[in-house]
């Protein structure tokens, strides 16, 4: 469906992730259709830069948080609904990724760091905002963000596509146990051009984009084919949809 302006007028979702890439998107596409936006990131300068360009600033709130950080991070989500009122759902999209071969994966506790924010900083966020003091508004729906490689195997990516993995099947779970009151679903994005990937510029080149753009039958992606698939999930029109792990990629998992 097309959005009309205004459409999530009086609806607060938080964001994590906000900083940059899908997840900055998405928050920006929501303040645009009326929405208050709790933006959460790791970097102040981008964060704030991103509020610079949004239609509505004062609806449009950022907070440097690092969620690798998981101890009490449930707890920190209810005092942030205590002082800026209950949430409509919220955007799960804080991650990062790591890229080496199984032969020379890196430590253990570079592992545990890409759970901890993949999964288990998201996950303490959702549980913060389950949380009855939370007072999250009935009907809210929250999105988490996955990737296709949790469906579909990559050389190099064993951690990374471990941690995405376990996002579709905790899903699955939480939607039973929350329901009929909130909703959550997955998103799992094919290859999307961001900031990430142009941090990671050493491995993906020219060449590999080119290699990647030809396994994908419609192209690679960009955040703008992602948002509007999170902004249904979040409006009442997905409201029979719950526990699902949608794959938005281009074709790219055929």
């Amino acid at each position: 469906m097309i959005f009309k302006d205004n459409y999530f007028a009086n609806k607060q979702f938080l964001v994590s992730g906000a900083s940059s890439g899908i997840g900055a998107h998405i928050a920006l596409v929501l303040n645009s259709l009326g929405a208050k936006i709790i933006a959460i990131g790791t970097d102040e300068k981008k964060l704030n830069l991103k509020k610079e360009n949004v239609k509505n600033q004062n609806n449009f709130i950022t907070i440097v948080k690092d969620i690798s950080q998981i101890d009490a991070l449930d707890k920190w989500m209810i005092e942030l609904a205590k002082k800026y009122g209950s949430f409509d759902g919220a955007v799960l999209s804080a991650g990062i990724q790591q890229t080496a071969p199984i032969s020379s994966v890196l430590s253990v506790e570079s592992a545990i760091r890409l759970f901890n924010i993949n999964y288990f900083g998201n996950l303490q966020l959702l549980k913060g905002l389950i949380d009855r003091r939370a007072k999250s508004n009935h009907g809210a729906s929250f999105v988490w963000i996955s990737s296709n490689s949790s469906i579909k195997a990559q050389k190099g990516l064993t951690n990374y596509a471990a941690s995405k993995a376990s996002i579709n099947i905790a899903v699955k779970s939480i939607a039973l146990e929350i329901a009929p009151k909130y909703r959550v679903n997955a998103i799992s994005p094919g290859f999307v051009m961001t900031e990430m990937i142009e941090k990671w510029s050493s491995i993906y080149d020219k060449q590999y984009i080119k290699n990647i753009s030809n396994k994908y039958p419609l192209g690679i992606g960009s955040v703008e084919d992602i948002s509007p698939l999170a902004c249904f999930l979040l409006s009442q029109d997905s409201s029979w949809i719950t526990g699902q792990n949608i794959v938005i990629d281009g074709g790219g998992s055929l």
